[in-house]
């Protein structure tokens, strides 16, 4: 499409209309495969209306041509990990950039840089991945990356010609009291002049967020329904899935699927392997995070009551059971379940059933 074609788009409103009509058909998209529930029905359409908040607002941002933002997004999605600080950056493949920072609380920490996006055809991709195993600090926590096309000495990650984010996941055992690390992002090289709002490239804006609002739906719905299909059933993440979603190298994904009557527990038992962190957490039909701020909605390797064996039962319930390692589900009746092993020297089998709430004193 030419300039004069794109501005001629935004003159007469097409460029509106069709970004309206590619919103419409992720609507009609995500009712298509909603339960038949009120309340999975609204949050499904909240989650589309999170989605477009989030994606628009990224579009339609000022530049910021003397400076680099690290944010910290807000936005559920994928089952987002509730141990997990996310932040990250928009990067630009032609300058140079050092991260600075403390570890603070952090448990574990992983930096990434990526090309590609979620929703589209090529998915997000990873170009290089630095993890807390492999940063140097000082004797305080303190700790300086580059970020570059050309290899740096000391801590150096790597990005490719079509490197345009940086992805960074914290990992905080007791969230809520923890404190995360402090960064700080700068970026080498001249400093360009602030431009105004070009109409054509604007035009490009709202296709591409169109475009990534209904692929990103699409994406992750076809996750749920490949979840749903082996309910109760934990099993890792196919390789073609994991391909439209590069994250971290080092965790093994592992993914299933619940819904349960108000008498009706979800029992999963395992016994922990050697690694540096594992996570169980369940989330709504749209893989979004519950309200883990106000209810039990996960446990990880420190928080969760391991059995005299060291053994492992995580039990999800609509209601609470009177059991350790009990997940609400929030008002729920159904979502899913992810279960991440970081590290671990090899993948246990997970044993899951589904029982009565009074037969829960009874298992062995």
């Amino acid at each position: 499409m030419s300039d004069r074609e794109a501005i001629d788009r935004i003159v007469d409103g097409k460029a509106w209309d069709d970004f309206c009509d590619r919103l419409k058909s992720a609507g009609r998209r995500i009712l298509k495969d909603a339960p038949d529930d009120p309340f999975d029905r609204a949050e499904g359409l909240r989650y589309l209306g999170r989605l477009t908040s989030s994606f628009l607002r990224n579009a339609t941002a000022e530049p910021e041509p003397a400076t680099v933002s690290l944010a910290s997004p807000s936005l559920k999605i994928g089952l987002d990990n509730p141990d997990y600080v996310y932040c990250g950056a928009k990067l630009d493949a032609r300058f140079e950039y050092t991260l600075r920072g403390n570890l603070g609380d952090t448990h574990l920490i992983g930096f990434g840089t990526y090309s590609g996006a979620l929703g589209t055809d090529e998915g997000l991709i990873r170009d290089g991945y630095l993890e807390s195993g492999d940063l140097a600090c000082d004797a305080d926590g303190g700790f300086e990356i580059a970020l570059s096309q050309t290899k740096q000495p000391g801590n150096w990650i790597p990005m490719a010609e079509k490197t345009n984010a940086l992805q960074i996941r914290q990992t905080l055992l007791e969230r809520v009291i923890q404190r995360p690390a402090f960064m700080e992002l700068t970026r080498h090289g001249d400093v360009l002049a602030a431009e105004p709002l070009d109409p054509a490239r604007f035009t490009g804006a709202l296709d591409r967020t169109g475009g990534l609002i209904e692929g990103t739906v699409n994406q992750f719905l076809n996750w749920t329904a490949h979840f749903a299909s082996h309910r109760f059933e934990i099993r890792p993440l196919p390789p073609e899935l994991l391909a439209f979603a590069q994250g971290d190298p080092n965790t093994s994904y592992n993914y299933s699927y619940w819904e349960l009557e108000e008498d009706e527990a979800y029992v999963i038992e395992f016994e922990p392997p050697e690694c540096e962190y594992w996570n169980l957490q369940i989330g709504n039909h749209w893989l979004e995070s519950l309200d883990f701020l106000h209810y039990p909605t996960h446990v990880n390797h420190h928080t969760a009551v391991k059995n005299e064996d060291g053994s492992v039962r995580v039990v999800v319930a609509r209601r609470d059971p009177g059991v350790p390692n009990w997940l609400d589900t929030a008002s729920h009746a159904r979502g899913a379940l992810a279960l991440r092993w970081v590290g671990a020297v090899k993948i246990p089998t997970t044993r899951t059933r589904v029982v009565l709430l009074s037969e829960l004193s009874g298992l062995k």
